[in-house]
């Protein structure tokens, strides 16, 4: 759960609130389109997405064209590498690659948003986030740096949390229902999304949860390659989070694990793949429950649509939906004995065949 920062987003507006009855007449559309079994998020979307963030790399005019649910057009202009004056003497902001924002039916017709947005159509957005850097040295602030870069400690640090997961209840209970399933679906891949850079910012702070998610994707292969045996082929693993560094995908290599970037490893998602994502800050589940029905997931178990605090509506960054609660009728729940500080509170989610 998250709520819109200003602070290091170039696609933030705020303009003046805007009349209740208005923006029902203008969502009711998108009401409709959920309402009658639109998807919001589709694969041939996300491959046309993909292709014009790669030609955008090496355009000289570089822009992403979105078509909205309604059938509304918008063009996004690719500023990567512009700088905004900073926010500090002597500093300025520098605008990272394009990211994609992904938004679902709960955002699109959410009252809040529409009071700081206006109404939009588009289930899809670009936007660039910005890093604080010395306008000078180009280096980048101490609070948007990595405070251990060598890929040596890293490497060992995450030798350790293999260990101690391999060594945990959770893993033996993931163990155990992987190889006891009776009518266990054919897995040829396994999905993880959103599961961040194993690089600290903070030597205090240092929580080690994404080098233990890590470690249940890497071992999770093992378990389900020794489960079908040699004849069914080897499990391919995929993994993807725009946060992974360079320090990152060299240790991820060495484990034969293959990095994608975003949307790609959504567009990998079929009936023959295990998902895994813990606490996203993306809609992670929305967008699998329109594009697949994979053999399992294993992710969080909140069921929350929406989040009121203190009298006000937030944005959830991986809410539940009604058409969520559909799809996983058709699948098994075995809730995990995680480690919540690790992985959250999580379930093992199996399709019946």
């Amino acid at each position: 759960m998250s709520d819109v920062q200003e602070s290091d987003c170039e696609d933030i507006h705020c303009p003046p609130g805007r009349d209740y009855n208005t923006f029902m007449q203008e969502t009711a559309g998108i009401r409709q389109l959920y309402e009658a079994g639109v998807p919001f998020f589709t694969k041939e979307q996300l491959q046309d997405l993909s292709r014009q963030l790669k030609q955008a790399e090496t355009s000289d005019k570089p822009e992403i064209l979105i078509k909205g649910l309604e059938g509304t057009e918008e063009t996004f202009e690719v500023k990567t590498g512009v700088t905004r004056a900073g926010s500090e003497p002597g500093t300025e902001w520098v605008l990272k690659a394009p990211a994609i924002e992904y938004r679902t039916f709960g955002f699109l017709t959410s009252y809040r948003a529409y009071q700081m947005d206006g109404f939009s159509d588009l289930s899809l957005r670009v936007l660039h986030y910005m890093e604080l850097r010395d306008e000078v040295t180009k280096e980048l602030l101490p609070r948007f740096r990595y405070v251990v870069d060598s890929v040596d400690i890293i490497t060992n640090s995450f030798t350790s949390c293999i260990q101690a997961w391999e060594a945990s209840e959770s893993y033996a209970q993931l163990q155990k229902t992987v190889e006891s399933r009776e009518n266990f679906p054919l897995i040829t891949k396994i999905v993880a999304l959103a599961l961040g850079s194993m690089q600290p910012r903070s030597l205090d702070n240092w929580d080690h949860r994404s080098e233990y998610q890590h470690a249940l994707a890497l071992t999770l292969r093992d378990i389900v390659g020794k489960r079908q045996g040699e004849t069914s082929g080897n499990v391919q693993c995929y993994v993807q989070d725009p946060a992974y560094t360079e320090v990152d995908k060299s240790i991820l290599k060495t484990y034969d694990i293959t990095i994608l970037e975003d949307p790609d490893a959504f567009v990998e998602i079929d009936g023959s793949t295990i998902v895994l994502t813990f606490a996203p800050d993306v809609p992670v589940r929305q967008i699998v429950a329109d594009i697949a029905r994979p053999a399992m997931m294993i992710w969080n178990t909140c069921e929350e649509e929406r989040w009121v605090h203190n009298g006000r509506e937030q944005f959830m960054t991986d809410p539940f939906s009604a058409r969520l609660r559909e799809m996983i009728k058709s699948y098994d729940r075995i809730d995990l004995l995680s480690d919540e500080e690790k992985f959250g509170e999580v379930a093992i989610f199996i399709r019946r065949e």
